[in-house]
């Protein structure tokens, strides 16, 4: 990161963390013995943070992506709904391989996530190349389901282009 840059976004947060402090503590005066430090130590933990992610945000990725979830949740709770209170009970559990594509750790993580919170899908075991799920129906179309969610996450980091061509790329 440049140094003006990196001065810029000092200020900026160093401004928003000492207002977010000021709004919390209603002004109090006696509050920044405080205050200063837990400010300093936030404004350490986004440097060191920030020295490590290789990978930059798309909002446009992340706002689809958002509204994906919203729509994949509803009509995966319809399903599971509908599945416990069938009379046959129409389940075929089981645990299933996925082979990842993501490259970034904070993309893998987010997939990780959202599998798990997607009704009817867990993750159960993440390793360098795969991951391992359980499954409500291993009839589903859990291969197509879990590659949309992971071009989906693809889409919020915009990873910077590297040689390797075995992984999700979205610029």
């Amino acid at each position: 990161m440049k140094p003006s840059r990196l001065m810029v976004r000092l200020i900026s947060r160093t401004a928003m963390l000492a207002f977010a402090w000021w709004v919390l503590t209603k002004g109090a005066s006696d509050s920044w013995q405080v205050g200063i430090p837990a400010i300093l130590a936030a404004l350490y933990v986004d440097y060191r943070l920030s020295q490590t992610r290789a990978d930059r945000w798309s909002l446009r990725g992340l706002i689809g992506f958002g509204l994906y979830f919203l729509k994949a949740s509803i009509f995966s709770g319809i399903d599971v709904v509908r599945r416990a209170f069938h009379p046959q009970l129409p389940l075929k559990p089981a645990i299933i391989e996925y082979p990842l594509e993501l490259t970034c750790a904070a993309a893998r993580n987010l997939f990780v996530c959202t599998v798990s919170l997607l009704p009817g899908t867990l993750s159960v075991a993440l390793d360098e190349n795969r991951l391992v799920a359980h499954v409500l129906d291993v009839d589903r179309p859990f291969e197509q389901e879990l590659k949309t969610i992971e071009r989906r996450v693809a889409g919020i980091f915009r990873p910077r282009p590297q040689n390797s061509g075995n992984h999700l790329r979205t610029d």
